[in-house]
């Protein structure tokens, strides 16, 4: 009787204890408080940056159009054929996001209602849905409301390279002097605008940009004080490459909007 009373009273002590140690959530309008706290400096949780070049702001001066002119997109391709090595498969060296970033660059002009042509056999998939009566009536996309344009817009990188160069003495790189190693990354694109109706190119352009790396260490350079490539791995190769994709992708558009040939 006494051992049982013993048990009794040690599991009257576990349930207590572990009843007492319960932390009450906090009152409803505490938990309100701490979201429109997070909502008002939402920069002390975001990791992500906003993915800019030094052309993004001749985009940015661009003025507000009275009306924004549609342009189908079509795939901006690697015709520089050069591949990769990647833990035995092979791959394309220059970036295939080359399409997403001039996307991108167009939508950051503001000048232009954009088609996405490139992945328009998704957008098909949906409007399928509607006609083949696999939708809820009243839901989806409506048919044959689709905008058209009256210009299309394709391109492909043509060159790429990214390699050591041996400079002379008094070599400056950046407004720094003294070494004579340096590294180099150099891409050209070539883009076209096409009259969908007469089927003629109205508008090409071949840009070639290239940006320089300082020397930090054996075989580690320093682009832009941010992007290290490593020549012995060529790790970092791939970010700088896109960098100069990017930048020149935007100069493009701004030149395309510069030349004034497109109309509604």
């Amino acid at each position: 009787m006494e051992f049982l009373m013993i048990g009794l009273l040690a599991i009257g002590l576990l349930i207590g204890g572990a009843a007492g140690g319960e932390t009450p959530p906090p009152p409803v309008t505490e938990v309100m408080q701490d979201m429109e706290a997070v909502l008002a400096a939402p920069e002390t949780i975001l990791m992500s940056e906003t993915n800019i070049t030094t052309a993004s702001q001749l985009l940015a001066a661009l003025p507000e159009p009275k009306e924004r002119i549609p342009i189908s997109i079509y795939a901006v391709t690697d015709s520089t054929g050069q591949f990769k090595a990647d833990g035995g498969a092979s791959s394309t060296v220059v970036t295939q996001g080359s399409t997403e970033m001039l996307i991108t660059a167009l939508q950051r002009s503001r000048q232009f209602t954009i088609l996405d042509r490139v992945r328009f056999g998704d957008l098909m998939n949906e409007q399928n849905l509607i006609s083949s009566s696999r939708i809820a009536p009243g839901q989806g996309p409506e048919l044959g409301a689709l905008t058209g344009a009256n210009y299309m817009i394709t391109g492909s990188i043509t060159e790429y390279q990214v390699s050591k160069e041996t400079g002379g003495i008094g070599l400056v790189i950046a407004g720094k002097g003294g070494s004579t190693e340096y590294a180099k990354a150099s891409v050209a694109l070539d883009l076209r605008v096409i009259n969908l109706t007469t089927g003629e190119v109205i508008w090409a352009e071949s840009l070639k940009g290239e940006i320089i790396g300082e020397k930090v260490g054996l075989q580690l350079f320093s682009f832009l004080g941010k992007n290290i490539v490593e020549f012995e791995t060529g790790q970092g190769k791939q970010q700088v490459i896109n960098l100069v994709v990017r930048t020149l992708l935007e100069e493009a558009v701004f030149k395309l909007v510069q030349s004034q040939v497109l109309t509604n």
